[in-house]
């Protein structure tokens, strides 16, 4: 339900296995990096960083695109 909402309003969402890094990259410029577990309803304590940074959002993006590639 919070995945299909999600999509519904234009998130592009990518799932790789065996990888637990999780980020998210907004307008080409916002990271959120960190242990975000958005589907968590648990009382897990999560840590996350919030960047600005269009050269860290790039990287970012890159290596997710070898990584599908692989």
């Amino acid at each position: 339900e919070t995945l299909a909402s999600l999509k519904n309003t234009g998130v592009r969402l990518l799932f790789k296995a065996n990888i637990h890094q999780k980020f998210a990259v907004i307008d080409q410029k916002i990271v959120w990096y960190g242990s975000i577990n958005l589907l968590s309803y648990g009382s897990a304590q999560e840590s996350i960083m919030r960047l600005e940074s269009p050269n860290i959002a790039q990287e970012l993006l890159k290596d997710l695109g070898k990584s599908n590639s692989a």
